[in-house]
């Protein structure tokens, strides 16, 4: 039988960035293949699907940051799509650097960007197989939260603090309702991750097996469902 074959495609949460607990210089860390979560639900998917990681720290939906160049990932998913090709699902995590500060989108407008990018996987039919865009799964992401006083307290302001977090927690009633619209499955990240009290941000090292565990339960359901929609 042919693997079938999942993109998740994300920012740092997908990567698996490790929360640290002090300002740093160097690269951020990386959690094991085993932790993070593409890795965690690829090993209770076994042999039958190929997962395909594509996550990358400061990664947009559809906003520049100049400061951050190549963080744009309306910009990357289209040759992303066309380099993994033929792909069955697409799983879509992004939202939260779009709060960043240094953004100034209508932020009353929280899902235009993922709606463009589900849209750009849906009217791409060459990525898939058979000449039928692949299955999507968005993944609203989870609401970010102020660091505990001996972590990175300055995180949470450098995504709008109080006014961050309250658009974070919108993104489970938003991006449900553009799942609805699109045709695409849904899953709330905040069901089984949260941030790590270090920086607010990015997941506990729990979080990810957690989250694996439920995107693998969701691809085994979206792929035996033989749907190309819910």
């Amino acid at each position: 039988m042919e693997q079938k074959e999942v993109l998740c495609y994300g920012d740092s949460n997908t990567w698996g960035c490790i929360p640290r607990w002090e300002e740093s210089d160097l690269p951020s860390e990386r959690y094991d293949a085993h932790t993070r979560w593409p890795g965690a639900a690829a090993e209770l998917l076994g042999p039958d699907y190929h997962i395909i990681e594509e996550g990358l720290g400061g990664r947009t939906t559809i906003y520049d940051r100049p400061e951050e160049p190549g963080r744009n990932g309306e910009a990357y998913l289209l040759p992303c799509l066309l380099s993994h090709r033929p792909l069955d699902l697409v799983v879509l995590m992004l939202g939260t650097n779009d709060l960043h500060r240094g953004i100034q989108p209508d932020r009353t407008r929280l899902g235009d960007g993922i709606r463009r990018l589900v849209g750009m996987v849906q009217s791409t039919p060459k990525c898939g197989r058979g000449n039928r865009p692949p299955r999507v799964l968005l993944l609203a992401p989870i609401p970010i939260c102020p660091s505990a006083p001996d972590g990175r307290t300055l995180v949470y302001d450098k995504f709008l603090g109080d006014q961050g977090r309250a658009l974070s927690l919108a993104f489970p009633k938003v991006y449900r309702q553009i799942a609805g619209e699109t045709g695409c499955w849904f899953l709330n990240a905040a069901d089984y991750a949260q941030a790590s009290p270090a920086d607010g941000i990015h997941f506990t090292l729990e979080s990810h097996p957690r989250l694996g565990r439920g995107v693998a339960q969701a691809i085994r359901e979206i792929m035996n469902s033989g749907n190309d929609r819910p």
